[in-house]
């Protein structure tokens, strides 16, 4: 099984390269996926270390930040291996998790991994979300290491894609010693794909703890006198869009500007590359598009529309707003996170795709702290309903804090639950 399974991945990659290099993926790919370190670095990772905690990309790395700072404070000494895959999500681990060496995984094909697993030597693997690695998990545990699935959710649509694998899933499964799930749905879908009953355990989202942690002061008027926004003037944040959503979004806003000429929109492309695009599509909607970076306290104009052109901002960005729809919902993206916008009480909006986010977005829809829309007539009515009740609204933002404040704290749980694997650190 195991060479078949190397076979598949090594035949895959091959495969996949024409697409990889097209993309320009390939400027972010390091040797070190091949098992293949700096002398400098190597010295850091050379095990036995505590930890090895593993997060994909920039979402599941800043999730990982609160349990990874419980570790910290727990177990001082503790010798930690920080992984990921992507350019940007190591970027922000080697910012933010001080003290850890930071790598990036290993090809799942077990030479490498197997080869990796004895360089590390962990006491504990700890996954993020439901990161399933058949040969990582197999030469991690041959090592003699525990394993944990921490902050883990299994989304309807990863059900069914497991589902057609389930009887090699359920071997692989069996070998992770402790599954700390977001909910009792991602507990009841773990269990079920074959996962040991007795070794799941709900503890909640760590989103919500990386919200309420990340510690951003209110700079409302701070960037409303940037962007030249007066105290009268209501400001729509449509953040991290994706194609598709943009031109839903401008013919709503221009039907609510002919009725609200003091409402203004700001738009925050998921990628900053795209501001060129999205540029044009402004202007093509009527609109006169103004660069964010580029605003210099000049007062906004009904034609404006602002485009954010700067990476990471967005999160801060939103205590200007007063109202704020979450993109990646409008199509089958799967939403983003919409406890940034929370942390700032704001009223908040999203399209009929949220499964990436499926237990925070029912967590808010349950208590009344945000508004699913199903198209643009929608957002153009839901909209118009909130201008019109300033107070209403504000009450709404203000259920959408109590929510992320009602649902922290699970860093502490998780790390809890994990201690008896990592024993004496």
């Amino acid at each position: 099984m195991k060479m078949l399974y190397d076979a598949f991945f090594m035949v895959f990659s091959v495969l996949y390269l024409p697409y990889f290099v097209v993309k320009g993926k390939w400027r972010g790919f390091s040797r070190q996926r091949l098992g293949i370190f700096p002398e400098e670095l190597l010295a850091r990772i050379k095990g036995p270390c505590t930890i090895w905690l593993h997060a994909v990309s920039v979402g599941e790395v800043i999730a990982s930040l609160p349990l990874y700072d419980e570790i910290r404070r727990n177990y001082p000494s503790a010798r930690i291996v920080v992984s990921t895959v992507t350019p940007t999500g190591n970027h922000i681990a080697r910012e933010r998790f001080k003290g850890a060496a930071v790598i990036y995984l290993p090809l799942d094909i077990s030479i490498i991994t197997d080869k990796v697993a004895q360089i590390i030597k962990p006491k504990v693997l700890l996954i993020a979300e439901t990161e399933i690695w058949p040969n990582l998990i197999t030469s991690v545990k041959k090592s003699g290491a525990k394993i944990a699935i921490f902050n883990g959710r299994v989304s309807n649509r990863s059900f069914k894609n497991y589902s057609a694998v389930r009887t090699m899933l359920k071997k692989i499964l069996k070998k992770i010693d402790l599954f700390l799930m977001q909910s009792k749905a991602d507990a009841d879908r773990i269990i079920c794909l074959g996962a040991p009953d007795g070794r799941v355990k709900v503890s909640g989202n760590l989103k919500f703890d990386a919200a309420l942690s990340a510690g951003k002061a209110d700079e409302r008027e701070g960037f409303r006198k940037k962007l030249g926004l007066q105290p009268d003037e209501s400001l729509l944040i449509a953040g991290s869009t994706h194609p598709g959503e943009e031109e839903i979004i401008l013919r709503g806003f221009r039907k609510l500007s002919r009725e609200f000429p003091k409402l203004r929109l700001l738009i925050a492309p998921r990628h900053t590359e795209r501001f060129p695009a999205v540029s044009g599509l402004v202007r093509s909607s009527g609109f006169k598009p103004r660069s964010v970076s580029k605003s210099d306290h000049s007062p906004s104009r009904i034609e404006d529309v602002y485009v954010l052109d700067v990476m990471g901002i967005l999160a801060r960005l939103y205590s200007a707003g007063d109202m704020v729809f979450i993109g990646g919902s409008f199509i089958r993206k799967g939403g983003q996170n919409p406890l940034e916008a929370a942390y700032y009480s704001k009223a908040i909006l999203f399209g009929p795709h949220m499964h990436n986010f499926e237990g925070i977005a029912g967590s808010l829809l349950s208590a009344k702290a945000a508004m699913r829309v199903a198209d643009e007539e929608d957002l153009v009515r839901s909209v118009r309903m909130l201008l019109h009740d300033p107070d209403g609204r504000g009450a709404m933002g203000e259920r959408a804090r109590s929510v992320l404040e009602a649902n922290a704290g699970v860093a502490e749980k998780d790390l809890e639950l994990i201690e008896p694997l990592i024993g004496k650190a």
